[in-house]
């Protein structure tokens, strides 16, 4: 935890950038260039973020709790992000680029079309597992409400649509070998990823009415390969 003392030299530092970003705005565009201390920060403030929406099992936190639980200051968020929706849009970008970089790599692997189906499965299960905020972040921040706003169009443009690209050339791989029927990719995107969400989301339902206190990871496997033989049956040709 950091010091009473590093917390403050640390908003006093933020306070003074920004006030002389504010004051050179006129004359230049853009944020100044992080250098390894802004970036350390912005990492601490995503971390803390990341990890009190899994400890609370929701992505209702405050800029107050948020600092309690990062150590810093909670005018950090202001100066690094914006806002709070900043700082939750540069969580989704930090988490969405780890999933795609993984699925396009999937796309690309000499595998039998149903093998990579199950391993992208998988792949949603255990990303939903780490971080179970993710998806209902997705949707609040994609909600009618905010759809035209900044925020929806940039997670549109760097997670949504590539995601489904991706998606839609493993259902395309599998077709042309004869393994899969013509599937449609907006059908396959919201089955699979309602699919692989609900588990995670649905925890109080569990405890009281299947006696499951808890996702274990053995627990974890098994839903792994009961959604993907649902997904399979559901799709294959034969």
């Amino acid at each position: 935890m950091t010091s009473k003392v590093t917390r403050t030299a640390i908003a006093t530092l933020a306070a003074s950038r920004a006030g002389r970003a504010s004051r050179s705005r006129k004359g230049r565009r853009g944020r100044p260039s992080l250098d390894s201390g802004d970036a350390n920060t912005r990492d601490v403030l995503l971390d803390a973020a990341s990890r009190r929406m899994n400890e609370l099992n929701s992505i209702d936190i405050s800029l107050s709790d948020l600092a309690a639980h990062s150590g810093l200051n909670s005018a950090l968020v202001k100066y690094y992000f914006g806002n709070k929706e900043g700082l939750m849009l540069a969580l989704l970008k930090r988490d969405a680029a780890k999933s795609l970089t993984e699925l396009e790599h999937l796309v690309s692997m000499s595998l039998a079309p149903e093998t990579k189906i199950k391993l992208h499965i998988g792949a949603v299960i255990d990303t939903f597992h780490r971080s179970p905020y993710l998806n209902r972040l997705l949707h609040a921040m994609l909600d009618d409400r905010h759809s035209n706003t900044s925020s929806a169009r940039q997670i549109a443009a760097f997670f949504v649509r590539p995601f489904v690209k991706l998606q839609r050339q493993l259902l395309d791989q599998g077709h042309q070998a004869g393994s899969f029927r013509k599937v449609d990719p907006m059908f396959f995107y919201v089955s699979v990823l309602g699919a692989c969400d609900l588990l995670f989301n649905a925890r109080f339902t569990l405890r009281s009415v299947f006696a499951t206190p808890r996702i274990t990871d053995a627990l974890r496997k098994r839903y792994v390969d009961h959604v993907a033989q649902m997904v399979l049956h559901g799709i294959g040709t034969r």
